[in-house]
């Protein structure tokens, strides 16, 4: 089994704004992808997946993006304070 590494990345706060915002927006894609796959109807464009639970897994897995790095960015103002 291949080990998983991590990388550090420092980007200013602003940078970070961004990429938390563009994950969100990616989320909320899968969610409504979701509806569209669950009662057949969404407002807005879709994403091309094989069902909902797939649509589903991709959401939820942004959403853990996005609470990871927000996380670490708290944790990680509260070091400099």
């Amino acid at each position: 089994m291949r080990m998983k590494r991590k990388i550090t990345i420092t980007l200013e706060d602003n940078d970070w704004g961004q990429i938390i915002d563009g994950l969100a927006c990616r989320a909320e894609q899968y969610e409504l992808t979701v509806q569209y796959h669950e009662p057949g109807y969404a407002e807005d464009y879709i994403l091309e997946v094989r069902d909902a639970d797939e649509a589903r897994n991709l959401a939820e897995w942004y959403r853990r993006l996005v609470e990871q790095i927000r996380k670490q960015l708290r944790d990680s103002r509260e070091k400099v304070q």
